[in-house]
C-alpha cells in the first residue's frame, strides 16, 4: 500500500484531502493500473539566440485502463519541477525562482480523464493508437482544460509507451515575467513527454486456515491528485506571428561568372539555400574566400570570421580534423553541422570542389585541429573582468557578419544573458545548445578578446540586469 500524506490546519489542506478522494475513487476502477517506470519530460521556449530546452527525468505516472478499451482509461503525470534542468546553473536557478516559483508549486500534473478520437478501439501487442487526452494541466497553482494528442504502443513484452505535445502559454498560469525579458523571450513553453509504463501486478490475496478474511490484502492503487480543484476553461489558441522584416544581406562581389562549375560553386558559397529548412546561414558567413595573409582577417566588410579562409585550402591533405579528405566531403560535413541540412547533392558537392580548388594555386598543410579541442576544454578565467567600451568595438568586428540586424542570428541583447552561458555558446562547451553558430577557438577569438566582450554583454554599466533576483 501507497500512502500520500496531506496537511489538514488550512484550507489548502482540505482541497488536497477533497481532491485526493475523488481521483483514488477514479483509481479504484476495475482496470488495470499501469505505472510509469522510465521517461523524459521536456520544454522549449524560443529564445534571443538559442531555443531555452530544458528537461527532466523525474516524474512519475499512472494509468488506469483495460487495453482492449483503451480510450476509456483514465490517470495522471506529474513532474518534479525541481528538477528541470537546462545546462546553465544560473538560469535554472532564476526559472525556479522567479518564474516558476517551485518552493510554492513544486510539482506540474496533467489529469487525463478521457481519450476523444481513438485510432483504434483496442491496443494490440506490437501496434500503435493514437488519440486526444481530455483533460487538465495544473502548473504554478492555476489549473485549466486541455486537450493533448498522444500516441501510445505495446511491444511484445505487454509494455507501454506513451509521448504527447502541448503548448502552455505563460501568462495563461500567472506566471509573470520582468516585461524586457518577456519581450526577448517566447510567452510559449511547447512541453513534451515520452513514458513508458508497465502493468502493476496486484499481490495475490492469501487466507487463513479456517479460510476467513485475507492475512495479506490487495495492494491499494498509486494515487496521483492535484491540488487545485477548480479547472479553469481552456487558453485561447496562438495568434500567428507577425512577419519579420527582411535581414539585411551580406555585401560581396563573385570573382567567376559564368556556367562553369567553379562559378555555380561559388554561388552555392553566398547560397543559404544549401542548408535544409529553416536555415539563414551561408558558407560566407564563418569562411573568407580571400588570402588572408594579404589583407588580414579583418574583412573589407570590417569582420572577422569564425573559420579560416577557404583560399589555397583545396590542397590540404585532410579537412575537419581527418574527417574528411576532399573539400566537397569537408562542405557536406559543414552543411549538416552548421546549414540545418542532410548532406549535399552530388552535383552541389563537384561545383562547391572546383571552386575551392579555383582558389587554391598552392599546396597547403593540414591545419593544427589541436587548436580546436583545446578551445572545447574549458570556461573563460574571470569571463566578467574585461573592459566593456572594448567589448562592444570587437563585438561588432566578431560577431555582426551573423547578429547586425539578425543577419542570420538575433541582435545582441545586453543585460540578457549570463556570462558562462555566453562562452559555452562561443567555444561550443557541454551546455551551450548551440544549434549553428560556429566554435570560435581561441585562434580567432583570443580569452582576452572574448573577455572583453563577455563583460560588455553582461555588466551593469552596459545594461541593468534583467533579474533583480529573489534568494530560495
Amino acid at each position: 500500500m501507497r500512502t500520500i500524506r496531506y496537511p489538514t490546519a488550512s484550507p489548502q489542506g482540505a482541497l488536497l484531502i477533497l481532491s485526493s478522494l475523488l481521483f483514488a475513487s477514479l483509481a479504484q476502477a476495475a482496470d488495470p493500473q499501469w505505472v510509469k517506470t522510465r521517461g523524459l519530460v521536456r520544454f522549449v521556449v524560443e529564445g534571443p539566440l538559442d531555443d531555452v530546452i530544458g528537461e527532466t527525468r523525474q516524474s512519475s505516472g499512472i494509468l488506469n485502463f483495460d487495453a482492449a478499451t483503451w480510450s476509456k482509461g483514465t490517470g495522471a503525470i506529474a513532474v518534479d519541477l525541481n528538477t528541470l534542468r537546462t545546462g546553465i546553473d544560473q538560469r535554472d536557478k532564476d526559472m525556479r525562482v522567479e518564474f516558476l516559483e517551485t518552493s510554492r508549486f513544486p510539482r506540474a500534473i496533467l489529469t487525463i480523464d478521457s481519450i476523444e478520437k481513438p485510432s483504434a478501439p483496442a491496443l494490440a501487442s506490437g501496434a500503435s493508437v493514437t488519440g486526444t487526452v481530455v483533460g487538465s494541466f495544473e502548473l504554478h497553482g492555476v489549473r485549466r482544460a486541455v486537450k493533448v494528442p498522444i500516441t501510445m504502443k505495446m511491444d511484445g513484452e505487454g509494455k507501454v509507451k506513451v509521448s504527447g505535445k502541448f503548448e502552455v502559454p505563460f501568462a495563461d498560469f500567472a506566471i509573470v515575467r520582468p516585461q524586457r525579458l518577456f519581450l526577448k523571450l517566447g510567452d510559449t513553453a511547447v512541453v513534451s513527454f515520452d513514458m513508458g509504463f508497465e502493468k502493476r501486478e496486484e499481490k495475490a490475496a492469501t487466507t487463513t486456515a479456517s479460510n476467513t478474511a485475507p492475512a495479506t490484502p490487495k495492494e491499494e492503487p498509486v494515487v496521483i491528485a492535484p491540488t487545485v480543484t477548480q479547472v479553469q476553461p481552456a487558453t485561447k489558441p496562438a495568434a500567428k506571428p507577425k512577419p519579420r522584416k527582411p535581414k539585411p544581406a551580406l555585401v560581396f562581389s563573385y570573382q567567376f561568372k559564368g556556367n562553369e562549375a567553379k562559378a555555380l560553386g561559388e554561388k552555392l558559397f553566398h547560397d543559404p539555400t544549401v542548408g535544409g529548412p529553416g536555415n539563414k546561414m551561408t558558407c560566407f558567413h564563418c569562411h573568407a574566400k580571400s588570402d588572408e595573409r594579404e589583407g588580414g582577417v579583418v574583412l573589407k566588410d570590417d569582420h572577422i570570421r569564425a573559420a579560416h579562409t577557404l583560399y589555397n585550402s583545396g590542397q590540404r591533405p585532410r579537412f575537419w580534423g581527418g574527417f574528411a579528405t576532399t573539400p566537397g566531403a569537408a562542405a557536406a560535413i559543414c552543411q549538416k553541422q552548421y546549414m540545418l541540412g542532410d548532406g549535399l547533392s552530388e552535383e552541389q558537392n563537384k561545383n562547391l570542389t572546383a571552386f575551392i580548388e579555383a582558389i587554391s594555386p598552392d599546396s597547403a598543410p593540414e591545419l593544427d585541429y589541436r587548436t580546436t579541442y583545446r578551445s572545447m576544454e574549458s570556461l573563460l578565467r574571470d569571463p566578467t573582468s574585461g573592459d566593456a567600451a572594448k567589448g562592444k568595438k570587437l563585438a561588432d568586428k566578431y560577431c555582426m557578419t551573423c547578429h547586425l540586424d539578425g543577419r542570420v542570428g538575433p541582435v545582441w541583447a545586453p543585460g540578457l544573458y549570463e556570462p558562462d552561458w555566453v562562452v559555452r555558446r562561443v567555444r561550443r562547451l557541454e551546455g551551450h545548445s548551440n544549434k549553428q553558430m560556429p566554435n570560435w577557438t581561441i585562434e580567432r577569438l583570443p580569452d582576452s578578446d572574448l573577455r572583453d566582450i563577455v563583460t560588455y554583454l553582461t555588466s551593469p554599466q552596459t545594461q541593468a540586469p534583467i533579474f533583480n533576483r529573489k534568494k530560495d
